[in-house]
């Protein structure tokens, strides 16, 4: 399998506080490479940097020591997609539905007809219900996360980032948007960087399960999810998969208790 994400001796440190001299380090030498078309998912104790790492890989934040490698699939320049924590906030409020999720097409110089068309096949392939002329406020919050996700994956691109997506909604929206972005993802394949708080989500999703250390993260453990795919919710409470949770605990206790 090729390389689509290579993270190597990956550092960075924040001012401990305004004025202050003190650096605070909150990734220290962590490496990682993420195969093309693989699933992972981060898990680790809060606040020891998940979405720092995701930041720096999108090139939001840089690194102070490292190297980062995101390899396109057709050998031209990667594209990426970034669902943030936030997804209410990262919609824009004066733009409909249609062309929230169309902007990437638009920063990219796609015609209003051409990108109206992409994204309303977009949304018929995935079988997205609700009105696209619509503005975000009108919508629920899971409808709301279903367009940060369609955004993020209009433009088919190389790698996908999610960092916790799905924590402000509900136990059957939680569960129905599970199942929604392996579909994503099966059909667009791109790697994907998935950072969750749940366990359980986490090993369902995942092809790995790579555990981060406590701040300054580095990767501590990584746990293969030999689950088969297609994945179905119904997994949750197969022997398979509480032997994988199981593991899973264990592993965390350790990073915790280290």
């Amino acid at each position: 399998m090729s390389e689509a994400i290579s993270i190597e001796g990956l550092s960075k440190s924040f001012d401990a506080s305004q004025g202050s001299a003190r650096r605070l380090a909150v990734i220290s030498d962590l490496s990682l490479d993420v195969g093309a078309g693989e699933f992972i998912t981060v898990f680790g104790p809060n606040g020891c940097g998940k979405t720092t790492l995701l930041n720096i890989l999108s090139g939001l934040v840089d690194p102070d020591r490292g190297r980062v490698s995101i390899a396109a699939r057709d050998g031209d320049r990667a594209v990426m997609g970034y669902v943030f924590q936030n997804f209410a906030a990262s919609l824009f409020p004066w733009l409909r539905v249609i062309d929230n999720i169309a902007f990437p097409l638009e920063l990219r110089g796609v015609s209003r007809s051409q990108r109206q068309e992409k994204v309303l096949d977009l949304l018929r392939r995935f079988r997205v219900d609700f009105d696209p002329s619509v503005y975000p406020y009108q919508l629920s919050g899971g409808q709301q996360q279903l367009v940060a996700i369609m955004r993020a994956v209009i433009d088919s691109p190389d790698v996908l980032f999610l960092d916790e997506p799905f924590n402000a909604l509900d136990f059957q929206t939680r569960t129905d948007m599970e199942d929604r972005v392996l579909e994503i993802w099966e059909t667009l394949k791109p790697a994907v960087l998935f950072v969750s708080h749940d366990i359980d989500e986490a090993i369902y999703l995942a092809d790995r399960v790579v555990f981060l250390s406590r701040m300054p993260a580095r990767v501590a453990e990584v746990l293969p999810v030999p689950l088969p795919r297609p994945r179905s919710q119904r997994m949750l409470v197969s022997s398979e998969f509480y032997a994988l949770r199981t593991h899973a605990i264990a592993a965390f206790a350790r990073i915790v208790a280290a």
